[in-house]
């Protein structure tokens, strides 16, 4: 009689070993790009040669309907081959052959996806520093108290066109009289220009007797419908706001948000001049 225990042991070794391949094959499939469910129908094709969808699925237990459209995609990435006999579409592994050119293709066309974006890196890549981004970000500085706020107001004498500015005589001059009358002296004599809005109150009108020697055109606005505190001045690239309240001062640096603020102030002061209370244009 045969031995069948030694007979069993060699098909228990040979279903271990053949386990281990399937094992390692599927692991190498998934390495080159395909799924769990892609690289398991794959290798029962390669198993069975030539086969319909409908008995690749009976036999992984898999839908037929996932099976087939798991084979068309492997067909679309040139592992599989579709024929057609009678009125029964066959699926086909491709050899080694085939999938080690499929490597080498995709090898070459990865190598040049890299040398396409090395490119781009060595024309564009300085965008991407952040030292670029730090120029071409607005730059906010804060300040805080009287004096920081000093600050804020001494950064504009250094502007180099005229000022455009919202302001508060009553907010200004009540947190720092001797300051403003001293500063709207230094400004006029260094040839600073400015271009104002206020509310229109008393103080608002001694400013405005002032406007000439101050060099200033101003625009007065009822302060029933239009009141605020706060101060914001346009010059250059610069932008800056002044809350009295919380005696916080703040400049931003941004060529685009000044120049977006220069026409919103130009708009807001057309709109004054309806009220008909406005400096008449200097004559030059």
């Amino acid at each position: 009689m045969p031995n069948l225990g030694r007979q069993i042991k060699i098909d228990e070794q040979s279903s271990s070993i053949y386990d281990v391949k399937e094992t390692m094959l599927e692991s190498l499939l998934k390495n080159i790009g395909l799924t769990a469910g892609e690289a398991k129908v794959f290798l029962k094709t390669v198993e069975l040669g030539p086969q319909p969808a409908s008995h690749i699925a009976h036999l992984t237990g898999m839908p037929r309907n996932t099976v087939r459209s798991i084979l068309d995609v492997l067909v679309k990435k040139g592992m599989m081959v579709k024929t057609r006999r009678a009125n029964t579409q066959y699926y086909a592994a491709e050899g080694k052959e085939n999938l080690i050119r499929q490597l080498k293709f995709r090898k070459v066309r990865t190598a040049d996806e890299i040398d396409h974006q090395i490119e781009l890196l060595e024309t564009y890549g300085d965008e991407l520093s952040a030292h670029q981004w730090a120029k071409s970000r607005p730059k906010i500085t804060f300040y805080e108290g009287l004096s920081g706020m000093e600050k804020v107001y001494e950064d504009t004498l250094t502007s180099k066109e005229s000022l455009k500015s919202w302001a508060s005589y009553d907010g200004l001059l009540a947190a720092m009289p001797t300051y403003f009358y001293s500063y709207f002296k230094r400004r006029a004599e260094k040839g600073i220009a400015m271009q104002s809005i206020h509310p229109d109150t008393s103080a608002a009108r001694e400013g405005q007797k002032r406007d000439k020697a101050e060099r200033r055109r101003s625009a007065l606005v009822p302060h029933e419908k239009f009141d605020w505190t706060p101060e914001i001045q346009v010059y250059d690239n610069k932008v800056n706001i002044c809350s009295w309240k919380e005696k916080l001062g703040i400049i931003i640096e941004s060529q685009e948000i000044a120049d977006t603020l220069k026409v919103i102030f130009n708009l807001s002061y057309e709109a004054a001049e309806k009220y008909g209370k406005t400096t008449p244009p200097t004559k030059k």
